[in-house]
């Protein structure tokens, strides 16, 4: 357990100026408080209420090919293996917290409430590599029905199931688990494909060179299991990406003390995304969120970073005083003596013609033929807008629309495939948001840095949706330091750590 020693929560906080902040990933949820039990719906539940930014659940095959989430294979109170009964069978016993075993459905069900919760999903290791198989083809197939794939990172002690995932799935974030000493090294991880190394505490404790080794290929690092101050103070001083363990409650408020003391100490421009983040979509900015803006402007410059122009931010931001850059990066205004004004403006031509047919084919295909409005919004700068409800649509319509965004989720594989020489974002509440190529929010954001002077470990963006297509995107791929919300009217809660 961790020893609350003020001394040695300060030796944490020295630690972390000079290294990279560990994210928290909750063991089988957080199951360490009375009523809850590992990988249940109770401890998924209390690790999304912790705020953690990550979960390790495993996952298992039942003789009818039913998936199921336990760590067993063995059911405690029982003789049962869940890998030898029936999903019936497996759903009629009851875990020591009163709770049912969960389907991996239910739990994806679940997780999806909280899209910034990134789930390390294993692949528990089966009787037979066939078995394996199959797990990792009906793993992956309900992974892309609900629209999970992205928010999953899919982890084995089993190669032959890891190895199964990216054929199956290129691209799928990958991490093989290891207790081994004979750890493959990060350049025959990383010529494979896989996304990361996962590995027990005590081989690494003696091998930090294996994760200097791995951040040097880009690679994602897990330690696990870190319980104690002193292999927390490992994570940290070793760049550990996520550390792993099983209680959340006591790491999480100290990595935050951690992460408030770095980024008080180190950030210089705050960088906000509009819709979702800081109001719902196209409303008014509320007056809590206003007042975080006025406190956090009397330490840190604060800009807003949208994907819409700049006159309709800042008419919904209650003509708040603030820069603004919009469209991607294709425009900017300021406050110049008291008054709103566009200071740049970039404009380029779209195909019409083009973007035309290929909509109409797109809302044939997937049946979004009926609209308000027009199907298409051109706008002066050359983006170009695909509402699936139509530009006129009730904004009451578009909010329950798509509010998980599984439905364009659905569709934004073959939006990219048509539309690849534009950057492509899953936009609003129920569109698609296509810019020329070059423009999109990390470009913006780095190009406002420079011409003002910041680096960008000084920066910090503050979104609602980085998730691959998503319009903040760009800002997770290439790195940048962000804080993501999930709901708008906790904004407050989740920044005072900047105050």
């Amino acid at each position: 357990m961790f020893n609350k020693s003020v001394l040695f929560i300060a030796t944490l906080l020295s630690a972390a100026t000079l290294s990279a902040q560990p994210k928290v990933m909750s063991h089988r949820g957080f199951y360490a408080h009375p009523g809850s039990y590992e990988n249940t719906l109770t401890s998924l539940k209390g690790a999304q209420q912790l705020g953690v930014e990550a979960v390790e659940l495993d996952a298992h095959l039942t003789t009818d090919d039913s998936l199921m989430v336990l760590h067993g294979p063995k059911i405690v109170g029982t003789n049962y293996n869940i890998q030898q009964i029936d999903y019936k069978t497996a759903k009629s016993c009851v875990l020591p917290n009163g709770d049912h075993i969960p389907s991996l459905r239910e739990y994806f069900v679940q997780a999806k409430k909280t899209q910034a919760l990134k789930l390390f999903l294993e692949l528990k290791s089966h009787s037979t590599p066939e078995r394996e198989a199959q797990l990792v083809e009906k793993v992956l197939d309900l992974a892309k029905k609900m629209n999970m794939i992205d928010q999953t990172v899919f982890i084995s002690f089993s190669m032959n199931a890891c190895d199964e995932v990216l054929r199956l799935q290129p691209g799928a974030r990958v991490i093989p688990i290891t207790s081994s000493k004979t750890v493959p090294t990060a350049q025959q991880l990383k010529d494979k494909g896989y996304w990361g190394i996962s590995t027990y505490s005590g081989v690494l404790k003696d091998r930090p060179e294996l994760l200097d080794d791995a951040h040097n290929l880009g690679l994602v690092t897990v330690l696990w299991p870190v319980n104690d101050y002193d292999l927390t103070d490992y994570a940290i001083r070793h760049n550990v990406t996520y550390a792993s363990t099983d209680h959340p409650d006591s790491m999480k408020p100290l990595l935050d003390a951690v992460r408030s003391m770095k980024w008080k100490s180190q950030k210089k421009l705050i960088c906000f995304d509009l819709d979702g983040t800081l109001t719902q979509h196209k409303t008014q900015l509320t007056p809590a969120n206003k007042a975080v803006l006025d406190t956090l402007k009397t330490k840190y410059e604060v800009i807003m970073v949208g994907a819409g122009n700049c006159p309709r931010i800042y008419k919904q931001m209650n003509d708040y005083p603030i820069t603004i850059v919009g469209n991607y990066g294709m425009q900017e205004s300021q406050i110049v003596n008291g008054e709103f004004k566009v200071v740049r403006d970039d404009k380029i031509e779209s195909d019409r013609k083009f973007f035309e047919k290929n909509c109409n084919y797109l809302r044939k295909k997937y049946g979004y033929t009926q609209y308000k409005g027009d199907p298409l919004e051109f706008h002066e700068s050359g983006m170009v807008t695909f509402g699936l409800l139509g530009t006129k649509a009730d904004i009451a319509d578009k909010i329950i629309f798509d509010p998980d965004r599984a439905k364009r989720r659905a569709m934004y594989p073959e939006v990219l495939k048509i539309f690849k020489d534009y950057a492509v974002y899953i936009g609003g509440s129920s569109s698609f948001d296509f810019a020329p190529k070059q423009y999109n929010k990390f470009d913006a954001v780095m190009r406002y840095a420079k011409e003002h002077g910041y680096t960008e470990d000084q920066v910090l963006y503050v979104g609602d949706d980085f998730a691959d297509g998503g319009g903040d995107s760009h800002i997770r791929i290439y790195g940048m330091d962000y804080i993501q919300i999930d709901d708008y009217t906790k904004l407050p809660e989740k920044l005072k750590i900047l105050f």
